[in-house]
């Protein structure tokens, strides 16, 4: 032990001390929000161990009003603590406001991405079939300079200020750079980094174990994936086959007694029994689950939780912190399976290590080519930047032809005059016009970089787990904690406002929206940033005459649709905001119909109003990557007498539409048919679809 306190620096000490703390308040407040006598308990026991238990005994009786007191103001102590965490832990990094550390942030990823690009750029295939489509578009500028110059200034000479050649090419790795870090989501761009995969989870995790070979057996046996079921078993046991937990769970897929006995599991400590009864068992789950646009988390999540906390939840993972943490855990096992093999052979490891080096050089590849595909519309334009006349002197040469004279040109002229005849040179003064018409580069040269950031609250529990993860990395140290926070986390995971540039920008609460993963075809959206109108803290925030929970569900579709294919954290205040500030909003009926277009079009996005006569083209749209809105009739959907917007975010393989519904989670977690989501829709002259999409 003493050893142990010499090699303990205060700062370790103090971290540790914090992080067990917060934890505890966490739990704490839960408990107490509760209610009840176990609320009393937990709250009790979490204070004090043994002795709190009496206290926490005394306070759901309810006799000692002064200790409950004390208890809340125990938590509202810690919880404004704990609220106010990040800013605390970014000012003992040095950071002296929020402005100061995005700024350095910002600057870092830019840096970053820009040596990845560089990288790709340094192989000849890659930069050669990057060029090619660059230079599509260039000289596709090209002719339209030549076709209005034709029209407009036949007798003009042409002059054309080519910005492709002295900016673009000479510091492409740069502009690229730029155009990802302000245009992909912070998910691509980590992509792009190669860094840890989307779950936060090394990705040189190894995940070999001495029962492969059962793993796969069980997979095939019952046609579930084996990278799935070796992730579970990664998580769930650590391939430990005789492993026990606390309620009795045992072997490598942790079995409950009973349940095993169910799967015919007879020996549960036998590993080829116990993972053949996962197996079966996650197979019942994804049959039960198969229905719905999540149902492979939904079914990860029923293992640890049980079926019947998914549906008591509305198809969606249990609000339970370790439910939550166990499906992110084994979907990031499973993403690293896909981008390894594992083997014992050290030769073969290197060579391994090579091979993963190469696919996520590629990947990067891959995804600026995409990039690049994307926006190629927003890297040139032209103009006409000048148009003058003036007088030249003008040189002619002349000779003297049947007595007259005659204009030659210089090489004849040259000519008679070595043979010694009679040829002359005259000036005269011509009149000149030109035209000169700039080709312009339009991509940002540098970051729109801004102030007036201010670090977010810890307000839920992905923002708390966030926040203790950073206090474990305190404890190595300050460059380990900056070194996490360019490779782990994003860099707006901590802070709001600032570039967006809207006053009214909520600063006081986590305003990032959920991520909801979709299983959709082609270019479909896969992750969508959801809101719901009828949770705080947008339920009770005014709109107009009304309440965003009551009448905002226009302004929450499109900040749905907006956050997502921005990047952006665009939240339903703000569009509530702006359909107030430009009279979208009606008393007594709601948002306007203009409002979708008009907002699509205010954050940099297209769209495109149709009608139920062209559903195929709406199913199209949304197999390219755009969302729709739609405007669903009275008694449709909501069953309610009022109408209602939802967003369709995609088709699945079996052609059903999967939606994200504002009002409610639990209509988001299902799929319906294309004839379903049409006869949803309003009779509407101008149609009850707007397709968005980016420019």
């Amino acid at each position: 032990m003493a050893e142990e306190d010499k090699n303990s620096s205060p700062l370790d000490e103090g971290t540790e001390i914090i992080a067990h703390t917060a934890q505890t308040a966490y739990a704490t407040t839960a408990a107490v929000a509760a209610g009840g006598t176990a609320a009393g308990m937990a709250a009790g026991t979490a204070l004090a161990g043994p002795l709190g238990t009496v206290i926490g005994a005394l306070v759901s009786n309810k006799t000692v009003w002064k200790i409950l007191i004390s208890i809340f103001l125990f938590c509202f102590l810690w919880m404004f603590t704990i609220a106010n965490m990040i800013g605390i832990i970014f000012s003992y990094l040095g950071f002296a406001n929020a402005d100061s550390y995005a700024n350095e942030a910002q600057s870092t990823q830019l840096t970053n991405i820009r040596d990845r690009v560089e990288e790709v750029l340094q192989q000849e295939d890659y930069k050669k079939e990057i060029l090619k489509i660059i230079n599509k578009k260039h000289k596709a500028v090209l002719k339209e300079i030549d076709q209005d110059k034709a029209e407009k200034y036949a007798g003009h000479e042409l002059v054309v200020v080519d910005e492709y050649e002295t900016k673009l090419k000479r510091n492409l790795g740069y502009y690229l750079a730029v155009l990802m870090m302000e245009n992909e989501d912070n998910s691509t761009v980590f992509s792009f980094l190669g860094y840890a995969n989307s779950f936060g989870i090394d990705m040189s995790t190894n995940l070999s174990s001495p029962y492969d070979a059962y793993f796969y057996e069980a997979a095939q046996t019952y046609n579930v994936p084996a990278a799935l079921l070796i992730a579970m078993g990664k998580v769930e046991s650590d391939f430990n086959p005789n492993v026990v937990s606390g309620a009795g769970a045992s072997g490598i897929m942790q079995l409950m007694p009973s349940t095993a006995a169910s799967l015919g599991v007879s020996n549960i400590f036998d590993p080829r029994e116990n993972i053949m009864g996962g197996a079966k068992y996650v197979s019942q789950l994804i049959e039960q689950f198969k229905g719905y646009s999540n149902g492979l988390e939904l079914a990860i999540a029923g293992y640890n939780a049980g079926p019947g906390a998914v549906m008591k939840y509305g198809y969606q993972i249990p609000p339970y912190a370790e439910t939550q943490a166990y499906v992110k855990k084994v979907l990031g096992y499973v993403e690293i399976q896909q981008h390894q093999t594992s083997t014992s052979s050290s030769s073969a490891k290197d060579a391994q290590k090579s091979d993963a080096d190469t696919e996520k050089l590629q990947t990067s590849y891959e995804l600026l080519k995409e990039s690049v595909e994307k926006h190629l519309d927003s890297f040139f334009d032209w103009s006409v930047t000048d148009e003058r006349k003036g007088e030249e002197t003008e040189t002619i040469y002349c000779m003297e032809v049947n007595g007259k004279r005659g204009e030659i040109d210089r090489t004849t002229y040259e000519q008679i005059l070595a043979q010694g005849g009679n040829a002359w040179q005259e000036n005269r003064t011509v009149v000149s016009k030109k035209v000169e018409y700039t080709l312009a580069l339009l991509l940002n040269a540098q970051i729109t970089g801004g102030s007036g950031y201010q670090y977010k609250f810890v307000t839920n529990k992905t923002t708390f787990d966030i926040v203790i993860k950073l206090l474990e990395y305190l404890q190595k140290g300050v460059d380990a904690v900056k070194n996490a926070l360019s490779t782990i986390f994003h860099w707006t995971d901590f802070v709001t406002g600032g570039s967006s540039g809207d006053s009214f920008v909520a600063g006081n609460i986590d305003a990032s929206g959920d991520i909801i993963t979709y299983d959709t075809v082609g270019k479909g959206v896969k992750k969508v940033v959801y809101f719901n109108q009828t949770e705080e803290p947008w339920k009770g925030m005014s709109y107009g005459s009304s309440t965003i929970g009551a009448s905002g569900c226009g302004p929450t579709s499109m900040a749905i649709i907006i956050s997502t294919l921005t990047g952006q954290t665009v939240t339903p205040q703000m569009t509530c905001a702006y359909s107030i500030a430009n009279g979208e909003y009606v008393p007594g009926m709601g948002t306007s119909h203009s409002f979708p277009t008009n907002a699509a079009y205010h954050w940099g996005l297209t769209c495109e109003r149709v009608g139920k006569d062209r559903m195929n083209y709406v199913v199209q749209s949304l197999k390219e990557g755009k969302m729709v809105v739609e405007i669903c009739e009275a008694y449709t959907i909501t069953g309610s007498g009022s109408g209602h917007f939802i967003v369709l975010t995609g088709v699945t393989r079996d052609g059903y539409i999967t939606i994200a519904d504002c009002a409610s989670r639990e209509r988001t977690g299902k799929v319906y048919s294309v004839e379903t989501i049409k006869s949803y829709g309003r009779d509407l002259s101008e149609g009850a679809f707007w397709i968005v999409g980016k420019k």
